[in-house]
């Protein structure tokens, strides 16, 4: 079967206007006037930010489809630092280790850390986030 095609934003905005049509239908048969006036804004709020969230949502798309899932197993102190840091950042894991991966590959010249130089920086976000 050939790979389908990311959607483009010409095709998440149909999809969004169709959302949002619905949404002011659910609102017009909405049988109390001020939730239906909120349903009405929310829906006017929606098609003003539409063209900027199809955008994103199609660019979003772009991005998975050029994405493979790789799956790794570490230690259980490794597994805890990198949450511990990605938690510290307020960003999801998977976005740390893609940053970190991708700045090994990038910098690949870098030094390169030991696995008992991991582990002494694992324990040490261990102690200091605890």
């Amino acid at each position: 079967m050939p790979d389908a095609k990311p959607m483009t934003k010409n095709e998440v905005l149909t999809k969004l206007r169709e959302e949002i049509a619905a949404q002011r239908r659910a609102a017009e048969a909405e049988p109390d006037p001020g939730r239906r006036a909120q349903m009405l804004r929310d829906a006017d709020t929606r098609e003003d930010l539409a063209e900027a969230e199809a955008e994103a949502i199609a660019e979003e798309i772009a991005e998975s489809a050029q994405q493979a899932a790789i799956s790794v197993r570490v230690t259980t102190s490794l597994s805890e630092a990198l949450k511990a840091r990605a938690s510290a950042e307020h960003i999801p894991l998977s976005t740390y280790v893609r940053r970190v991966l991708t700045q090994a590959v990038e910098h690949a010249d870098a030094p390169v850390l030991t696995l008992s130089q991991v582990e002494d920086i694992a324990r040490r976000v261990y102690r200091e986030s605890a």
